[in-house]
């Protein structure tokens, strides 16, 4: 498995349940990803130890660097230990529950908080000033055991029961619960098991489940698929005719209830005619479709992988570009970058140049796009001749009385 993740993203202190004890761990993935500014969920990534090589793989929403927006937030700040702002949740040592400052008001020696617990109720406390110089955890902190369906990875907790504060390092099995390891802060490793309703499904059931929706669903690409489960975990093998179903395939296991995450290892059957530069043929009439309002791209193809990056006006971006791009044979990675251009120029110019064009009995057989970016008019498409080049050159600049004009025109 380990050829299959690549590229090692960063280091991070797991538990091994090889070596029993929480060690340095590479996190690989199949992808060259940044985890600065966090990663997409569902991503899978390859954990491995250092000291004895044993791997597991985890998920980029099961760690603290996936985005913000796609984890639960409920992180609470622990008084005497964060710095402290109305909105926060704040737990007091010793309390029943954690609830949300209204307010706080700091004189000289003391401070007034004003809480509220489960919207209703408030309560006002007269405090002794903290001042907290330095936040280990300045988003603040995992409550557990109460929270521990919703840890993450690498979450800075406190274990209101044992008074103690402590990193999240791994999920574990102890063959029968799922559970959450954590290293306390005196070096005790703790196994809190997880609540039922997130505990993993059997294998066998999870299985089951998955092989009926894709039957289901994909009906005629299910036989040339195998499904695995280990722990939540669905993997993937056999053989796919597109990126498109391939892509579809993997978002219908993830979608799933109880699947932790999708590993796909499914191969995309490949025409050996489909070479590089008939993909990238194919790439450009999906691109100049006619109504599919893309200009100035750019096209990229190697060893299968597309990369497309184009522009359109505000508001006319196609929605099934990506799509359309994926369900061409051979394409067995896409990355499609679209920037839409919140104030266009000379459109109406652009387009009456088009019709004419269109409508030019010397330039038939040809698709002509005219665009104008950063001041600059564009030509793309494709022309049958040199002359249908020079001609739609000439017709552009007659109209725009302009140099800066690049001609992007291709032979078909």
């Amino acid at each position: 498995m380990r050829s299959q993740f690549p590229y090692r993203l960063y280091s991070q202190r797991l538990f091994c349940r090889r070596c029993q004890k929480v060690t340095e761990h590479g996190i690989y993935a199949h992808e060259p990803y940044s985890t600065f500014g966090g990663m997409d969920p569902h991503i899978p990534l390859l954990c491995c130890c250092d000291a004895c090589s044993t791997m597991f793989v985890a998920f980029s929403h099961e760690f603290v660097f996936c985005r913000r927006d796609c984890v639960n937030q409920d992180y609470t700040k622990i008084y005497g230990f964060n710095r402290i702002v109305a909105g926060n949740w704040i737990y007091f040592k010793g309390a029943p529950k954690p609830g949300v400052v209204k307010s706080i008001f700091q004189g000289p020696e003391k401070e007034v908080i004003v809480v509220n617990y489960d919207g209703a109720s408030e309560q006002k406390m007269e405090l002794p000033k903290t001042n907290v110089d330095v936040e280990e955890a300045p988003g603040g902190y995992r409550l557990l055991p109460a929270q521990s369906a919703q840890t993450l990875l690498g979450d800075f907790v406190y274990h209101a029961i044992r008074d103690q504060f402590g990193i999240a390092v791994g999920f574990v099995n102890d063959g029968e619960k799922d559970k959450l390891a954590v290293l306390l802060k005196d070096n005790t490793l703790v196994f809190i098991t997880l609540p039922p309703l997130v505990q993993n499904l059997p294998n066998d059931k999870l299985c089951a489940v998955v092989q009926g929706k894709l039957a289901q669903v994909f009906p005629e690409d299910v036989d040339k698929i195998s499904v695995e489960v280990g722990q939540g975990i669905v993997y993937l093998k056999g053989l796919v005719k597109n990126l498109s179903i391939q892509r579809a395939i993997e978002g219908c296991v993830n979608a799933l209830p109880k699947v932790r995450g999708c590993v796909d290892f499914t191969k995309i059957q490949v025409s050996p005619f489909m070479t590089d530069t008939e993909i990238a043929k194919a790439v450009y009439e999906v691109l100049e479709t006619p109504g599919t309002s893309l200009f100035d791209y750019q096209v990229g193809v190697s060893g299968g992988k597309v990369q497309v990056q184009a522009s359109c006006y505000e508001n006319e971006r196609p929605k099934d570009i990506e799509n359309r791009l994926a369900e061409i044979p051979g394409v067995r990675d896409l990355v499609c970058l679209v920037t839409e251009l919140l104030d266009p120029m000379n459109v109406d110019i652009c387009k009456k140049v088009e019709a004419e064009l269109a409508t030019n009995a010397l330039l038939q057989g040809s698709f002509i796009r005219v665009s104008c970016n950063n001041r600059k008019f564009l030509l793309e498409g494709h022309v049958q001749s040199t002359f249908q080049k020079q001609l739609a050159l000439f017709t552009l600049l007659k109209k725009v009385k302009t140099t800066a004009v690049e001609n992007r025109l291709r032979f078909s």
